[in-house]
């Protein structure tokens, strides 16, 4: 394996959040960046913190490193991936992608001023502005601000999603071309089902021509809006990972989730769907599952499924993630798997470099081994000395990449194996455009918090 750097962004500033995502440009690629040169900030009641938050930046480069524009939101948008979602997405079908975002023009927590805005991708000009749904104004303040923006197709036709809510009250909004209303959905907090997910992916289970955006443990069609399946109707709670996956050998799907709330006697925390519905497998009898990814490591490429529980611990800042489990299944079956990776599974990030069909992974930052590259046993075999944003086929160049801030903590680059190249499970996973496509939904939600592992099959 050489690692190499094979693109490059100079944002120009000092970096703390960074959001990015795919781009489509005509003839040319690009990537959308939102970013500033203080942190991000989360609208829980125990976790958001003013201190040190700076103006977001956001701007389209050419693949090859070229900046087309940049544009420097008003002072009301706060940092962090619910307050400021964004997508990459072509409505109008020319080729290039709009880019649709949430802007606020008035007061950091407004909901008068927050708005639905379009930008040419090209240029970065307004091309449009809807009205923000004002739904969540009277929740408290976590439910209030977590919003997400979506996208994919019906029948060939794009479709936008707008979307507010996650643990209560949910609303969605079905966009057509021309950026009329195509459908609303409004699941109410005593409403019996599942609850959202922090991630988002948008992929057609059944074959029939129409996506489906993972809402949780439920599947919602991008068409007109209903209920497609439901995976588990008896449970309230909220998934903090949601994923589907493939078995390789029969080419079935399966959706793996996590749950963090809604825990219920006679109920598991770990849940394996079959994609047509029905139980694969469950597992852990309690706690809060916040974490959870799945790589091939198995001999044959098969799966492991890793799942992390915690609780929260008060601290002189609202709380603290405690960890007080680690557990690594069989993805297939459930059967429990020992692995013992240098770092601890929920701080690595799976990522097949050189496209062997193993994945490799990387080491997040805040760790002794940050930046640490371990084979699919779990050791150390290289070290790469970014802070990840998101990881992928983002690029025409074989196996995935890990995009990552540079040493000068002022660009943003792309690094891949040089000596990478795709084998035939890599050919198989990416056949589908499901992954590709999903690169374009990395700057909504947590989808680019290990992005792999939270949208990858």
């Amino acid at each position: 394996m050489r690692l190499v750097s094979l693109n490059r962004y100079d944002l120009g500033m000092p970096l703390g959040f960074v959001r990015s995502a795919n781009a489509d440009l005509g003839n040319r690629k690009g990537m959308l960046f939102l970013y500033s040169d203080g942190p991000a900030t989360d609208p829980g009641e125990e976790l958001f913190d003013y201190r040190g938050l700076k103006p977001v930046r956001l701007a389209v480069f050419t693949a090859d490193g070229t900046r087309l524009w940049e544009k420097t939101l008003p002072w009301g948008v706060i940092a962090g991936p619910w307050f400021v979602p964004a997508v990459p997405f072509d409505m109008d079908g020319d080729g290039i992608d709009e880019i649709y975002y949430v802007n606020n023009t008035g007061a950091p927590f407004s909901f008068m001023h927050r708005k639905l805005e379009r930008l040419d991708g090209l240029t970065g000009e307004t091309t449009g502005v809807w009205h923000w749904p004002e739904n969540t104004f009277n929740e408290r303040l976590s439910l209030c601000y977590r919003f997400y923006i979506v996208a994919g197709y019906a029948h060939g036709e794009p479709v936008l999603v707008t979307c507010q809510g996650t643990y209560g009250n949910m609303y969605l909004q079905g966009w057509s071309g021309g950026m009329e209303k195509r459908w609303e959905t409004v699941i109410a907090a005593d409403d019996p089902g599942p609850r959202a997910s922090h991630m988002t992916p948008v992929l057609d289970v059944n074959g029939d021509g129409v996506d489906e955006l993972f809402w949780g443990e439920r599947l919602i069609s991008l068409d007109d809006g209903h209920e497609v399946l439901n995976y588990a109707p008896e449970y309230n709670g909220h998934s903090d990972v949601i994923t589907p996956f493939l078995d390789y050998e029969t080419g079935k799907k399966y959706i793996y989730t996590c749950r963090e709330g809604g825990e219920t006697e006679g109920q598991k925390r770990v849940y394996t769907f079959r994609a047509e519905g029905g139980v694969a497998w469950s597992a852990v009898d309690h706690g809060h599952m916040h974490t959870g990814w799945g790589a091939n490591i198995l001999p044959g490429f098969r799966k492991v499924a890793m799942a992390m529980r915690e609780h929260f611990v008060p601290d002189d800042m609202g709380f603290n993630h405690e960890v007080d489990g680690v557990f690594y299944f069989d993805a297939l079956t459930g059967e429990p798997v020992e692995f013992h990776p240098a770092v601890r599974g929920d701080k690595l990030y799976p990522v097949d470099l050189n496209g062997d069909g193993y994945h490799e992974f990387f080491v997040g930052e805040g760790e002794e081994r940050s930046g640490d590259i371990l084979d699919r046993e779990g050791k150390p075999v290289d070290h790469l000395p970014v802070g990840c944003i998101r990881i992928g086929k983002m690029t025409d160049h074989p196996g995935e990449q890990i995009m990552g801030v540079g040493k000068d903590r002022r660009s943003v680059e792309i690094w891949g194996d040089a000596d990478a190249a795709d084998g035939a499970i890599m050919k198989m996973r990416y056949r589908e455009p499901y992954l590709h496509f999903m690169q374009k939904l990395m700057a909504t939600g947590y989808n680019s918090v290990g992005s792999q592992a939270a949208c990858g099959m």
